[in-house]
């Protein structure tokens, strides 16, 4: 067996301590890239009351941008279904998604894509994603007849931001 001279073996050591720095250090990089969508904040059900400015029908626009026709229905103190429109009228439903609070956390759902709330107000809400979901988007309370939907997609100096004009549209309030 071949002797190992001391100031080797502390070449090893120190080689083997950098080498499980550099394998925790990467195994909690990815754990927080992992939980970096998550949101945060908890909320309660009177947080959650401060949405009921989206019960009704809405029309929304944004220039160059096809129309949007959404009507939120409040079912709980908990849970908003929204049902998505292809016509003005309301009555021609092409999809369905919810907004709701479970676990003092608020999430959205359309189709695959789960967005959570980072932030809840009495005039506004932001989501960022979470499952099958690239873009964030923001609710902002304008009046008791329109709103904001901001949509931001991209990444840093290529991001494309949408900015819908919600207003109260025919159908059931």
């Amino acid at each position: 067996m071949r002797r190992v001279e001391p100031g080797m073996r502390l070449f090893i050591r120190t080689l083997a301590l950098a080498a499980s720095c550099v394998v925790i250090a990467a195994g909690t990089a990815t754990a927080q890239l992992a939980r970096r969508d998550q949101p945060r904040t908890p909320f309660a059900a009177t947080d959650f009351a401060h949405l009921h400015w989206l019960e009704g029908s809405w029309i929304g626009t944004a220039p160059g941008e096809s129309p949007l026709y959404e009507r939120f229905h409040f079912t709980t103190d908990s849970t908003a279904e929204i049902t998505f429109f292809r016509d003005s009228a309301f009555s021609q439903p092409t999809g369905t998604g919810r907004v709701y609070l479970t676990v003092g956390r608020v999430y959205h759902t359309y189709g695959s894509g789960r967005w959570g709330a980072t932030h809840l107000d009495s005039a506004s809400i932001f989501f960022i994603p979470q499952l099958n979901a690239h873009n964030t988007f923001e609710w902002a309370y304008q009046s008791a007849d329109e709103w904001t939907s901001t949509l931001r997609s991209g990444v840093a100096g290529h991001e494309h931001v949408t900015v819908y004009h919600m207003r109260r549209g025919g159908g059931r309030r």
